[in-house]
Formats: structure tokens, C-alpha cells, sequence
């Protein structure tokens, strides 16, 4: 077998990485894998129990260096009767893969108008299609997904299954959350990087709509998980705190802590933070767009992604519901995850 993740580099997709390759490895089918994973990010230092760890490393720009590693894969990766890619992009001319799909910017603008139309996403856009003929099957994470994947991409239809996944498995193992006890001030944690699909940018419609007199007020605190460059455009806001990058027990404290998830993300193939959220039985105030909808139903706080009045109509029937010890069932919303990695891999070997 040879797993492909050289490009995984955010911390979710690692996760989701390291806690397939975990249950892999217990499950005994990596005993002769050949495993190539990033020589930087979260994935730097990860070892397995089972399996050879490759390390591929980049001495070239990211989208030249993807670009090559696509197309000429057939001279730089081994030949094998099982190939499980986790990164995304087809391989060229290695036969018999599967494919975790997990970048929403992979759908087509004219499907969603949302998905970015950066000229890197073009990019991978025509690598994705160019290389789909070598694909078995792919794997994505949401109904939703599996929907727009299609569409962008009429001829793999047929070749998509929708596989949701669990927690992270560290997460699985710490998510006793003990009962937060609420101040005057909404606290509200939204655990993303920076990246343009996040939206953070309608914290800064939000705060200019706080300065009307006339716009209801409501006492809130937003932390958000920056790095000090992200965290410039937002420094003068007297609502957002500023957490930086944190480790998964972090993150982890931080639910514990918080009233409430705040999702701002346009485009998700899934949203890990919803997950961990459901699982903690967090409330959740997020975005209302179709992945998010598929993924909380009808128990999340739904706003408009690009109006701060209707986050600020959201963030007041939250505080008035919390104040009244509301307390979410997501049961329902639970039932349609694994419960186990063990669940995930099974599916990817079928």
C-alpha cells in the first residue's frame, strides 16, 4: 500500500491524517505500507507504529512544486495495487486510487460562487480533472459535497462516496467538557487560520456596525486563533481576543471555556470545529450555507455570511436562549458520524 499526504500542512487536515493513519496501524494493514508525508507542519515530526515514513520536501514555491509532484507522479511515487491519496489531487499515471477530497475550492465558481477563483485554484482545478481518469473512487466527506463535486466535474459522477468522519482520535479520547459557568460577557471561540474562506473579514463589518447608536448592543467577546500577521487587520478591535495558533489541548480548553462556537467559513467540505462542537454539545452559531446546514440541521444559530446585522440577530437569541440555560441535543446530528477511525478505514479498504 502507499498513503500520499505531502501537502497536508493545516492543522484540521492533519488530524484527520494522523488519526487515519493511527487506525490503520492498529487495524494491521500498514504493515508493508509506504507512507509520504511533509517534511514541515504539524506533520513535520509524525511517526507510525506500522509502515516506512517518507519525507518530501519543497525547495520551490507550493503551487510549482504541487504542479510537478501531479504530473510527472508516475517518476517520483512507487507503483502499487493500493494507492490511498489524503491530499486532494489525483496522481498522474498511478492507477487504482483513492482519493480524499477535503478542499472546497476544488468546486467550479460556476457551481459555487463562492469557491475562490485564484489562479492557484485554476490551477489545481485542471489537475484535478486532467488526472480524474486514474481515480477508483473518491471520497468526500458531506452530501453537500459529494453534490458540487459532481457537478464541477460531470465525468466522475458515479465516483464519489460520501464517508462523514469522526473527531479527531485525540479529541475522542479528552472530550469530557465540565459546565462553563457564563459571565456578563457571550464568549465565543472560532478555531480557524486565517485563509480567506474563513471570513473573518465580517468581524470588521460587525465592528463598524457597533459603532450605530441605533444598532441593539449585545456584550460579546470573540477569540479567534491567529498568527500575529493574520491578526493586524483585527488588532484594534475591542471585541476580538487573539489566542494565536494553539495546540489540540488547547483548542480543546477553549471549548471548555467558551458559551458558544462562532463558524464564519464561506466554503467547507466538512468543518472539523462543527464536529468537535456537536460531539461537546457546544452551542453553535454559524453561517447559514448548505454544509453547515448538513451538518447541524436545524439546532445550530444561523446568520448571513456577509451581514454583520444578521450575526448580531443571531448573537441576541443566542444570549436570550443561554441566559435561560438552554442546553443543545445534537443526537440526531451525531447519528449520521462514525464512531471510530477504525469505522473510516474499513470503508477506504473496501
Amino acid at each position: 500500500m502507499f498513503i500520499h499526504a505531502t501537502n497536508i500542512t493545516g492543522v484540521g487536515a492533519s488530524h484527520v491524517v494522523t488519526s487515519f493513519i493511527d487506525a490503520a496501524s492498529e487495524m494491521g494493514v500498514l504493515d508493508n505500507a509506504q507512507i509520504y508525508l511533509p517534511a514541515d507542519g504539524p506533520l513535520g515530526n509524525y511517526s507510525s507504529n506500522k509502515g516506512r515514513i517518507f519525507r518530501y520536501t519543497r525547495y520551490i514555491s507550493n503551487r510549482y512544486s504541487r504542479l510537478i509532484e501531479c504530473i510527472f507522479s508516475s517518476f517520483i511515487f512507487p507503483k502499487s495495487e493500493k494507492i490511498i491519496v489524503l491530499g486532494d489531487l489525483p496522481l498522474r499515471g498511478l492507477r487504482n486510487q483513492i482519493v480524499l477530497v477535503h478542499q472546497p475550492n476544488l468546486i467550479y465558481p460556476a457551481v459555487n460562487s463562492l469557491s475562490s477563483k485564484n489562479i492557484t485554484y485554476r490551477i489545481f482545478r485542471a489537475i484535478f480533472n486532467s488526472n480524474s481518469k486514474y481515480v477508483q473512487q473518491f471520497i468526500v466527506q458531506t452530501e453537500v459535497m459529494a453534490d458540487e463535486l459532481q457537478r464541477s466535474y460531470p465525468k466522475i459522477m458515479g465516483r464519489v462516496k460520501v464517508l462523514p468522519q469522526p473527531v479527531p482520535s485525540w479529541f475522542i479520547q479528552n472530550n469530557e467538557i465540565s459546565g462553563n459557568q457564563r459571565g456578563e460577557i457571550l464568549t465565543l471561540f472560532y478555531p480557524a487560520a486565517g485563509y480567506p474562506h474563513k471570513n473573518h473579514r465580517l468581524l470588521l463589518g460587525l465592528n463598524e456596525l457597533l459603532k450605530n447608536d441605533k444598532v441593539k448592543k449585545i456584550k460579546f467577546e470573540v477569540w479567534v486563533t491567529l498568527s500575529s500577521e493574520e491578526y493586524k487587520p483585527y488588532q484594534d478591535i475591542k471585541f476580538i481576543k487573539n489566542l494565536g495558533r494553539l495546540t489540540p489541548k488547547e483548542v480543546l480548553e477553549n471549548y471548555q471555556k467558551c458559551d458558544a462556537l462562532l463558524f464564519l467559513s464561506v466554503m467547507e467540505s466538512y468543518g472539523l470545529p462543527l464536529v468537535e462542537s456537536l460531539q461537546l454539545g457546544i452551542p453553535i452559531i454559524c453561517v447559514d450555507l448548505p454544509y453547515a446546514k448538513w451538518m447541524c440541521g436545524d439546532k445550530a444559530y444561523y446568520f448571513s455570511y456577509d451581514s454583520p446585522e444578521s450575526l448580531i440577530a443571531g448573537l441576541i437569541r443566542l444570549n436570550v436562549d443561554l441566559g435561560q440555560n438552554f442546553k443543545p441535543n445534537y443526537q440526531y446530528e451525531l447519528a449520521k458520524f462514525p464512531k471510530s477511525w477504525n469505522d473510516v478505514v474499513v470503508e477506504f479498504i473496501k
